[in-house]
């Protein structure tokens, strides 16, 4: 049976780096992998509140989100879809709570995001100019 997931993934921009969280080994796919933080959208909600429950969960932070990135899909299997939404997000707090989810989390420059997150992702941030957000 085929199967479309809406994610939402937040960048979260604090001192000319973006947090990234490493997900935990336990997890059934991209075990190990860098990424922002987010997941998948619960029936019934919008994307900012997915998000905000994302980054509550998985990092313990209250955000706000401001506006929305890029949006792109693709498979991860031949009958499951991923339909990906990324926003542009901010916070005033400082300390991080990582949920199991992740094992890591790095607040990391423009040089370790192209070292640590996988090259899908750096792709999708080069061509949406994501990581302008880090030269201002």
């Amino acid at each position: 049976m085929n199967e479309i997931k809406v994610v939402v993934k937040g960048v979260l921009v604090k001192n000319n780096k973006i947090l990234i969280v490493q997900r935990s080994q336990i997890e059934t796919v991209g075990a190990g992998t860098w990424e922002t933080v987010g997941g998948n959208l619960q029936f019934g909600e919008s994307f900012k509140e997915a998000l905000m429950r994302e980054f509550l969960e998985e990092v313990g932070l209250n955000i706000t989100v401001k506006n929305q990135l890029f949006s792109t899909t693709f498979h991860t299997s031949k009958t499951r879809q991923i339909v990906l939404l990324t926003f542009l997000c901010d916070t005033e707090e400082e300390q991080i709570t990582l949920s199991d989810e992740h094992l890591n989390y790095l607040w990391a420059t423009k040089d370790e995001l192209y070292k640590l997150l996988p090259k899908e992702i750096i792709t999708d941030f080069q061509q949406h100019k994501v990581l302008d957000l880090l030269d201002s």
